[in-house]
């Protein structure tokens, strides 16, 4: 699925992937499109899973969650604020329910469980609901290649 956006400087519409990460360039005249809400988080498939991680220059966080899962629903504003607060890290989703061979290939036996791919390889992996300052504790490592220079 994808959105359409007009483009601020020349006006043109865009055709922009649901599934992109980062920031939007205009066709026409190269400039940033509008930024989606940052509520706006990638749900990953079967099918964009791979080439999202893949694509995406940033560490990728992806949060391994369900629906009915009260823990996710209690992590998940959490872990939109760390992604906030961490530009150098990008947000993603899959539902296992809706996902189960995603959730299968990378054993997910809990949720939500947050697992942070770098160049689509899985480097660590969390499980529980946990704060905002035990995702920051969890992924310095990552955070400070990044963001300390």
């Amino acid at each position: 699925m994808a959105n359409i956006v007009v483009c601020p400087a020349c006006g043109i519409k865009n055709r922009i992937r649901a599934d992109i990460l980062g920031v939007p360039l205009c066709g026409k005249c190269k400039k940033p499109l509008p930024v989606a809400k940052a509520t706006d988080i990638p749900d990953l498939t079967v099918d964009n899973f791979d080439s999202v991680l893949n694509a995406n220059p940033r560490p990728v966080l992806v949060d391994f969650w369900a629906k009915w899962c009260m823990p996710c629903r209690m992590v998940s504003p959490v872990l939109e604020k760390f992604a906030a607060a961490h530009a150098s890290i990008a947000l993603a989703k899959v539902d296992i329910d809706a996902q189960p061979t995603l959730a299968s290939q990378y054993q997910i036996f809990s949720v939500p469980t947050m697992i942070l791919f770098v160049r689509g390889q899985e480097v660590h992996r969390l499980s529980g609901a946990v704060s905002a300052a035990e995702l920051a504790a969890a992924f310095k490592p990552w955070l400070e290649k990044k963001e300390g220079g």
